[in-house]
């Protein structure tokens, strides 16, 4: 019988333990392939999900699918302005219902119109009704837990005035802070009044948003590693040990090791990391569950969200062809070796 060497058998192996476990799983048959492109990334889906934790009440559940109705048919990009709309029309919708009075769907859009509209020279007037609301409705600063819930973190990422502005230098002693700068929902509530200005009634009727349910997403893999242009670097614990769990809730991700040792991490982005299991199972980024993969690649923070891994390392992509999988690794880093002799 012929031997089967170190390294084709060590691959065969993945592939095998692989497809075993997608079988077994039921990945891909319960979970429809999905065509993923630039768009998908910043899709209407998507961003619901990173509002939508399992600890969100029912009102702003309804929030958020009413405000995405409002802005289905808007084109979503890959920059920060839809998400930002989004959010922002979502917390408003919130404040304006959170009591039970009324539903989203009931709210006026001349209300919502009158509410946004404000000097794009100031800071927008729903700040302190926001703020108000989200701390009667228990969804503020938790000061006994020194936590800030799920949708507080939102409203806050929404509303910073600081944001970009302050690195370490701008927080020495002896150097004058930057004085605050326009906050994300001032551009965004500029746009929202434009098209509620002459949105037209029938048009609420007839949109509909996607489909999002609140809930989280948790990965179980052996292998789950940050992928940047020219490295690719196991995920790891505080403590160093190696990360086989990962979770996202909303708008938060954290990891987990073997020891149960559970953190945030800089570069893992609950979106980055919805992206990273659209491809590797075809689901659409929006899917919840648990899922256990053979591997988990998240493209870092350092390139685009939309960035197919594959493509973007050094190690995972090929001159001669566009792709080549983990078949092609080893000789990829022998000819980055050979190059820098």
């Amino acid at each position: 019988m012929r031997q089967m060497p170190v390294r084709e058998e060590f691959v065969s192996g993945i592939r095998l333990r692989s497809q075993r476990l997608l079988g077994r799983m039921g990945v891909m048959p319960d979970n429809p392939m999905v065509k993923l492109d630039g768009q998908s990334a910043y899709g209407l889906d998507l961003e619901m999900s990173l509002l939508l934790p399992s600890s969100a009440p029912a009102p702003w559940c309804a929030a958020v699918h009413e405000a995405a109705c409002f802005l289905a048919d808007r084109p979503w990009e890959g920059d920060s302005r839809a998400s930002v709309d989004l959010t922002t029309l979502s917390l408003l919708l919130f404040a304006r219902t959170y009591a039970g009075d009324r539903v989203p769907r009931d709210v006026p859009v001349a209300e919502l119109y009158e509410a946004l509209d404000s000097p794009m020279d100031q800071e927008p007037r729903i700040v302190d009704e926001i703020d108000r609301a989200l701390a009667e409705a228990g969804q503020g600063y938790d000061p006994a837990a020194m936590r800030s819930t799920p949708l507080w973190s939102i409203f806050n990422a929404a509303r910073d005035r600081y944001a970009g502005r302050l690195g370490g230098s701008a927080l020495a002693d002896d150097v004058e802070p930057p004085a605050p700068g326009p906050s994300p929902m001032r551009a965004a509530a500029g746009r929202l009044a434009q098209l509620l200005a002459d949105y037209p009634a029938e048009a609420r009727e007839q949109t509909t948003a996607p489909q999002v349910a609140p809930g989280p997403l948790v990965i179980e893999s052996d292998r789950i590693q940050i992928v940047t242009a020219g490295s690719i670097m196991p995920l790891r614990c505080l403590q160093n040990d190696p990360v086989r769990t990962v979770r996202v809730d909303g708008p938060e991700a954290t990891k987990e090791c073997d020891e149960g040792h559970i953190s945030a991490h800089w570069s893992l982005e609950a979106a980055r990391v919805r992206m990273a299991v659209a491809r590797a199972t075809g689901a659409r980024p929006s899917v919840q569950g648990r899922f256990e993969l053979q591997e988990l690649l998240i493209v870092s923070t350092d390139l685009p969200r939309h960035s197919d891994p594959r493509q973007a390392n050094v190690f995972l992509r090929g001159p001669e062809h566009p792709v080549v999988g983990r078949d092609g690794v080893f000789e990829q880093i022998g000819r980055v070796i050979d190059g820098r002799r």
